[in-house]
């Protein structure tokens, strides 16, 4: 499953990188299941400069009938073009695939690839003819390449995959002092996709979400490097679609609530843990032409439950509120910032990140990343603690 969700990850980076139009064109002649098809994917460049795009060589398919959603994999054409170009205004490039019609009843289909800023598109599938009986293998004839990779026929048996999605920033970094060095994991699953019959009755279903957040803090300075604290965030939480109430000037605002649990999972006089009921919006600033864009989300929460032998003044050090700000351009620089207030004092996380890919032939799809934090109740064990920090690293996610 870990493949699969790092190759959906992958997919939506490629999807929001894209500034263009993406049309999907479905296969040209009769297609029968069970057999081979190629589709193809126009990239259309409307800007007034160029631009790069990346079109992964595996795409995950989604074909929808009206009894039932298979998953298809399909590769990218041996003749196609691959890795990174340059794409110049006002003009478009396609790159082709290929994949077996999974064994679906014959009629209209939808189809849909995932990862694409794309619209569905349909086509008729017809009812494959019979299979000839195969009376043995001709050593001569080369192998299938079908299924180049693992995650190729992964997917056959893991259609939910495609709900995986990014969430909070993904990095790892080395402190300037390596005792003060942190990783992060994240990630959010839809538990209703858009194709279910009941989100079609209640459409904001598509919106209930599971999250999970891993932070660990690494001291690699000691010779065991051990995990000086760990916390844990699952969550199950609501997100709207963009709200239709915002100014034109504005390109998203969101609303999101949630219920979060916080825990360091350890036992004894070193075990922390609360929880919280929470309202976090976004708004989303972006100007198309120059490819600038600006978020703003503040975060309110409340405390429910939280554990009062071993940490009952936590708020005094983590608060009630904090705002969450970046500013950056789509393929440059990004610079983040996160402010909370308590009574004990105020603190502050600040990232910059820039993609590693422009430093080595577009070769490398990592972000350079570095962090200083300010902060009191960076960690949960010691929570009371203020907590300074520089360190250096690389992300995922930013």
């Amino acid at each position: 499953m870990k493949k699969a969700a790092i190759f959906l990850l992958f997919c939506s980076f490629i999807a929001r990188s894209l500034n263009a139009e993406i049309i999907v064109v479905p296969p040209a002649k009769t297609v029968f299941s069970g057999e081979r098809s190629v589709f193809t994917v126009f990239v259309f460049n409307t800007e007034e400069e160029s631009i790069e795009i990346n079109l992964p060589d595996e795409l995950i398919c989604q074909l929808i009938s009206p009894n039932e959603k298979t998953t298809a994999y399909a590769t990218a054409l041996p003749s196609n073009i691959t890795g990174r170009w340059t794409l110049k205004k006002n003009s478009f490039s396609k790159k082709q695939y290929k994949l077996t019609i999974p064994n679906t009843d014959p009629g209209p289909v939808r189809f849909r690839v995932e990862g694409l800023v794309a619209d569905e598109v349909m086509f008729a599938v017809a009812k494959g003819p019979a299979p000839t009986v195969q009376k043995g293998i001709d050593p001569d004839e080369p192998l299938s390449d079908e299924y180049p990779s693992l995650a190729a026929l992964f997917s056959l048996y893991q259609p939910y995959a495609v709900n995986f999605t990014a969430y909070e920033p993904v990095y790892f970094l080395i402190g300037a002092d390596p005792k003060d060095s942190k990783f992060q994991i994240s990630f959010k699953y839809q538990f209703f996709n858009k194709d279910n019959s009941i989100t079609e009755d209640l459409p904001w279903l598509k919106g209930i979400f599971f999250g999970y957040t891993q932070t660990s803090f690494w001291n690699l300075k000691s010779d065991s490097a051990p995990f000086e604290d760990t916390i844990y965030r699952p969550e199950v939480f609501y997100l709207s679609n963009n709200l239709q109430i915002r100014s034109k000037w504005l390109k998203g605002l969101f609303l999101q609530t949630g219920f979060q649990h916080e825990s360091n999972g350890r036992g004894g006089d070193v075990s922390r843990s609360t929880n919280f009921a929470y309202l976090k919006p976004y708004a989303i600033f972006y100007n198309e032409k120059r490819k600038i864009g600006m978020l703003v989300s503040p975060k309110i929460w409340a405390y429910i439950n939280n554990d009062d032998e071993t940490n009952p003044d936590l708020e005094d050090y983590k608060g009630y509120f904090n705002l969450e700000i970046k500013f950056g351009k789509q393929d440059s620089f990004v610079f983040g910032s996160t402010f909370w207030w308590a009574r004990e004092g105020a603190s502050g996380q600040f990232d910059v990140t820039y993609p590693l890919h422009h430093l080595f032939s577009n070769n490398f799809d990592l972000y350079l990343q570095a962090q200083y934090v300010d902060a009191l109740a960076e960690r949960f064990i010691d929570y009371k603690e203020r907590n300074r920090a520089f360190r250096l690293g690389v992300a995922i996610v930013r």
